[in-house]
């Protein structure tokens, strides 16, 4: 007999963070009806990387250092 909704979820709660993580992104691509095929998103995302490297090399966009995204963050959180 199949889990029910709440049992599945319960044991979800169970799993190391990083497991639940991977669970969350596997049913959202189970749930995913794109219109597209794998094929174009890939060229699309390859698309998107290639203009934003493209950025910031020629300077058009300045990155940010790792260190002040997470200050960034960790801000955004505080109340």
């Amino acid at each position: 007999m199949p889990k029910t909704l709440s049992e599945v979820t319960r044991d979800a709660a169970e799993l190391p963070t990083s497991e639940r993580l991977k669970l969350a992104r596997i049913l959202l691509d189970l749930s995913e009806t794109s219109a597209e095929p794998a094929e174009e998103l890939q060229v699309a995302w390859d698309d998107e990387i290639a203009r934003r490297l493209r950025e910031l090399r020629t300077g058009t966009v300045q990155g940010v250092p790792l260190a002040e995204v997470k200050k960034r963050i960790e801000a955004g959180f505080q109340p």
